[in-house]
């Protein structure tokens, strides 16, 4: 019996695919081995460094935490129980925690993480206190380090300590003195560098994040994005024909989050029977109801900067007659920021570059972004809303392609005008979905 066919018929849940929650299994567990590597390596050093993960929501940070300290995963990269005790805590949405809870917080979960019982009553003694100083700190972190015992903190969501102002530069600067000198080591995981998640130019001027070295999660490359696939498919009898497996690596677009929800609707679709485009079609519309909200969350977080040089990008790869001159030339008269902005945007993975040609991660945030910016039939701007808005903003080098702007929400006529002026944007007149269906298919 084929496991589409079992779920179905036992109602359990065969699919492999599955997001939402972090990976917790580490056979479930893919790629990531270079940052891996790096962490391991500066943990293993003489120094025992502290590294700063960094990465968009949904791209990782949690799951690759998880897996690090896993006990099998842990004992195999080298950080055992009796050299090194991984500590990891949440602080997403504790927005009102102060130093003391922090700290309470930390010491009980090490209380349940250390392998040397002789440790247990002093942990415990001092995470029940009700107020405790740095030195108090101090001497319980010299007794670990005397021990042989390297503390590595596995703080996620750490920008609800940094952005919060119970947190003052007293806390960060004893924080930097137990991981240089007490055999402490930090991992912080956040969304973007540390240095600009603070809530003061006060902490941002602390040394505290001068003793990290970056890792940056970004989208998966191509051969860890087919090891995730062809990793949970293997628990499938009926496998992805060629056609299938590329559907889902260009729809996630290497990010693992993306890709298991395009992996999920997939084996959900056949699971009904749905082959060749009926398939397909199903796949996408599902799969953009579950994205929509996370590409409005990334897309509110851009600047102004930012969304010209995205739409600059996505306009370039729909254009029919290619020019010679490079993207970064061309993003460059579209908006002179351009090169800045690509810097973060491929940080935060909603841009990849291939041979100098940058493109957005998937077609199914480029059909996002077309149904943001273009207004719906019948709501168009008028020409003479249009010929008001040109001379009110003194635009007259936009008059050329005014005829155009109607198709787009007022909003966004600032930012449209910027690249209509370099680039024929191909798409419009094009259905959205037929688009994106062509694309991917």
């Amino acid at each position: 019996m084929g496991a589409y066919s079992l779920a179905v018929q036992t109602g359990y849940p065969m699919n492999p695919f599955t997001f939402g929650n972090p990976i917790k299994d580490p056979t479930h567990f893919y790629g990531r081995e270079a940052e891996i590597r790096q962490i391991t390596n500066r943990l293993l050093s003489s120094a025992h460094e502290s590294t700063s993960i960094i990465g968009e929501r949904r791209i990782g940070k949690t799951s690759l935490l998880y897996h690090l300290s896993h006990p099998e995963v842990s004992a195999r990269l080298g950080l055992t129980p009796d050299k090194f005790c991984l500590v990891y805590a949440d602080f997403q949405g504790l927005t009102d925690i102060t130093p003391t809870r922090f700290w309470q917080r930390i010491l009980k979960k090490m209380s349940r993480s250390v392998c040397d019982e002789s440790l247990k009553p002093a942990i415990e003694t001092l995470s029940g206190q009700e107020s405790f100083d740095l030195f108090d700190l101090e001497d319980l972190f010299e007794m670990t380090q005397k021990k042989g015992l390297t503390v590595v903190l596995m703080m996620d969501e750490f920008e609800y300590v940094t952005q919060n102002p119970n947190f003052k530069g007293d806390f960060f600067g004893g924080l930097r003195a137990l991981a240089i000198h007490h055999g402490v080591a930090l991992l912080p995981a956040t969304r973007r560098e540390l240095v600009d998640l603070c809530h003061s130019d006060e902490i941002k001027g602390s040394p505290f994040f001068n003793i990290f070295a970056n890792v940056v999660l970004r989208p998966f490359p191509l051969t860890e994005a087919i090891a995730l696939v062809d990793g949970y498919e293997t628990s499938l009898d009926e496998t992805f024909s060629a056609e299938e497996r590329a559907f889902i690596l260009r729809l996630g677009g290497g990010q693992p989050f993306f890709l298991q929800i395009a992996g999920h609707y997939l084996v959900e679709a056949k699971s009904q029977g749905l082959r060749a485009r009926p398939l397909f079609e199903r796949v996408i519309a599902d799969f953009d109801q579950q994205a929509d909200p996370h590409y409005t969350y990334l897309w509110s977080h851009c600047t102004e900067s930012e969304k010209i040089t995205l739409l600059g990008i996505l306009a370039l790869n729909r254009e029919k007659a290619k020019k010679s001159a490079s993207h970064a030339e061309r993003l460059q008269k579209m908006n002179p920021r351009a090169q800045l902005d690509v810097v973060p945007l491929g940080k935060r993975g909603l841009v990849v570059e291939t041979d100098g040609k940058y493109a957005l991660f998937s077609p199914s945030l480029e059909r996002w972004v077309l149904r943001e910016i273009m207004t719906a039939p019948g709501e168009e701007e008028s020409p003479a809303s249009v010929d008001e808005w040109l001379h009110k903003g003194g635009r007259d080098k936009v008059a050329p392609v005014k005829g155009n702007l109607p198709k787009f929400k007022k909003k966004y006529w600032p930012i449209v005008s910027n690249i209509l002026t370099e680039v024929s944007f191909e798409v419009i007149g094009a259905t959205v979905f037929d688009l994106l269906l062509k694309t991917v298919v």
